[in-house]
């Protein structure tokens, strides 16, 4: 990823990634975006630019993929970069937001690498771009790789079960509309 020259598209994408996630957590896109965009700029949160990867074409963000060890991220650190990026009053109502989505932002499970978020340009689905990004996330990763599908998005986890993703849990959350099946793919020996 180039800071310089993809941050909007890759904010775009992410923002894109969960219809219902991100508008929960960050507002509107136009209040999401900005937020969206400091912290892919900091190094120390799960959506630094140090975890993004890109398939970009012609000036073209065609596709994002957002993979890490979580056990590597700092959590202080990471909690200055939000304090960084998000005003005071917009921190405050993350707390209550972050304990209702603890169901699923909770990794204690996961013993390998996390694909926190896939996402494939409207333009350019259908052309493999997603399963490329991913099988290069594979292959320079090593140990299990895990992942998480929305209740609700049976294409999504379709795609990744043809992937040899298998489904170990299903993680509830009380709100309408979100909640998550967790995904792993255990490394070959």
């Amino acid at each position: 990823m180039q800071l310089a020259t993809d941050l909007d598209a890759v904010a775009n994408l992410i923002y894109d990634t969960d219809e219902y996630l991100f508008p929960f957590i960050f507002g509107r896109r136009s209040q999401g975006l900005p937020v969206l965009k400091r912290l892919i700029a900091l190094e120390n949160n799960s959506f630094s630019h140090r975890f993004i990867e890109c398939i970009a074409e012609d000036n073209e963000v065609q596709a994002i993929l957002i993979g890490y060890d979580h056990r590597t991220i700092d959590a202080a650190a990471e909690d200055a970069d939000y304090q960084s990026a998000l005003p005071f009053f917009d921190r405050l109502l993350l707390v209550p937001k972050f304990w209702i989505l603890q169901p699923i932002l909770d990794k204690e499970d996961v013993t390998g690498v996390y694909i926190q978020n896939l996402c494939v340009a409207a333009a350019h689905r259908g052309k493999g771009l997603g399963s490329q990004l991913i099988r290069h996330f594979i292959e320079r990763m090593s140990g299990d790789v895990w992942l998480d599908v929305e209740l609700s998005n049976g294409a999504a986890l379709r795609f990744y079960e043809r992937l040899g993703f298998r489904v170990v849990s299903r993680k509830d959350v009380f709100l309408k509309g979100l909640g998550n099946f967790r995904l792993v793919l255990k490394a070959k020996p």
